[in-house]
């Protein structure tokens, strides 16, 4: 039965809550769920020699969130973890945004990344066998006619209210339409919908409680990751 609510309802209400609750979130972050093709765990140096792009990295030692320095040039942190077969990725940064770094993690697997800051630049992303397959601005992600790789993330073409209403075939009907998707945006939970979509997708929760335990983490240098 259509009850009139997205598929992801009770999911972006646990999001919208998270976010109140620790409302740095808001300001910026970058969460990434790569999913390997076989079902099989990469090992956690697997995944952080795809996220430096192969130079030196290190490895570190579980640390809580408080412990780990600030997003530095050469030695840049991203917090890594596991959800069954599925490794999470959280920074407060955008590598996780990065077209370079979506197309190495996604090498024998599927790659979904959420990411935004303080100025609200955002990036909704899916990656699949190294090719970068949708990057969509989530506050403003235009119509589904826009993107050609749709098709190929199920849960977010199930998500009825996430893209702007059809066009119209009414020149001026549609110049009304589009100022009424702008203003529908504005009350739009857009980072709530992006967390719970790879959430439905995944089955990757991310809680207050993932944020406050310990964790292992890579530093790396950005200017060899984002190349």
């Amino acid at each position: 039965m259509n009850t009139g609510q997205p598929p992801t309802a009770d999911l972006r209400e646990h999001y919208r809550r998270l976010m109140n609750s620790t409302q740095w979130l808001g300001v910026g972050m970058c969460w990434t769920a790569v999913v390997p093709d076989d079902g099989q765990a990469h090992t956690l140096d697997q995944v952080a020699a795809r996220l430096a792009g192969n130079p030196p990295y290190r490895l570190h030692e579980p640390a809580p969130l408080s412990a780990i320095r600030p997003p530095e040039r050469d030695a840049y942190p991203v917090l890594l973890d596991r959800c069954g077969s599925t490794t999470l990725l959280f920074e407060w940064g955008h590598l996780g945004a990065s077209r370079a770094v979506l197309r190495r993690l996604s090498e024998g697997a599927r790659v979904y990344s959420a990411w935004w800051n303080v100025n609200a630049n955002n990036l909704l992303s899916f990656a699949a066998g190294g090719e970068l397959i949708l990057a969509i601005d989530a506050l403003f992600p235009g119509r589904r006619e826009h993107h050609a790789g749709l098709a190929r993330w199920p849960e977010l073409q199930a998500m009825t209210d996430f893209f702007a209403a059809p066009a119209s075939e009414d020149p001026d009907e549609e110049e009304e339409e589009d100022e009424d998707d702008l203003d529908d945006r504005a009350d739009y939970d857009w980072r709530a919908a992006c967390l719970a979509l790879i959430d439905r997708t995944t089955g990757a929760r991310l809680t207050g409680e993932w944020l406050e335990q310990p964790h292992p983490y890579v530093t790396v240098r950005m200017p060899d990751a984002t190349h």
